[in-house]
């Protein structure tokens, strides 16, 4: 299964719908992580999720998302762990050793609430926002 990285420079860029660039991760044959970078073609929630379901990610793990943009990726049947900071080689240790969930990886504002006590990870809306 190929995983999808959201990323801006070492680290997991923090707002997805703004990304440019995905790291691709995929294990060989060999078991060795294979690792590609790819340019996100469209800022369209539905293009996007088509380009992700086209190059067989089957996860997508980034920071901010909006509502639309993760209901459009998740109806293609990728899984998306929104809400996500953090260097890239350190986000991507924690998703294989299933860390993933820990408030270390969480953006500000974006851990309690909105834990999905089956799985372990945070539902993309359900992040605290400021009050004005």
């Amino acid at each position: 299964m190929k995983i999808a990285l959201s990323v801006w420079k070492d680290c997991i860029s923090t707002v997805f719908d703004a990304a440019d660039q995905l790291l691709v991760v995929d294990k060989d044959i060999e078991g060795t992580f294979k690792r590609t970078s790819v340019r996100i073609n469209s800022a369209d929630g539905s293009a996007r999720a088509l380009q992700l379901k086209e190059m067989g990610i089957g996860v997508l793990i980034c920071g901010a998302i909006s509502r639309p943009q993760e209901a459009a990726i998740s109806a293609s049947g990728i899984t998306v762990y929104p809400f996500v900071r953090g260097p890239i080689q350190e986000i991507l240790d924690a998703y294989l050793d299933g860390r993933l969930h820990l408030e270390t990886f969480a953006l500000p504002g974006c851990y309690g609430q909105g834990r999905d006590a089956g799985r372990g990870r945070r539902r993309a809306g359900t992040c605290r926002r400021g009050s004005s």
